[in-house]
């Protein structure tokens, strides 16, 4: 796959969660005290999976250090 950005070849891969959980997407960070799920702009990537990491196929472009995933 090429970059959007700048035309280059993409690297496939994985992101992932660094502890279990799952991947999420929003406007900004919310607290650890609020639940993301009331974030501006909240999207679920993946699923909850406990005591597993979450992951999702994902193209990384190293020239322009952009990542791009389809969920």
């Amino acid at each position: 796959m090429k970059c959007p950005n700048c035309g280059q070849e993409m690297r496939p891969g994985f992101l992932f969660s660094t502890k279990d959980g799952a991947l999420s997407f929003a406007d900004e960070v919310p607290s650890w005290l609020r639940n993301a799920k009331h974030a501006e702009g909240f999207v679920k990537v993946t699923e909850v999976r406990p005591n597993h990491r979450a992951s999702i196929d994902a193209q990384c472009c190293e020239a322009c250090r952009t990542i791009v995933i389809n969920y």
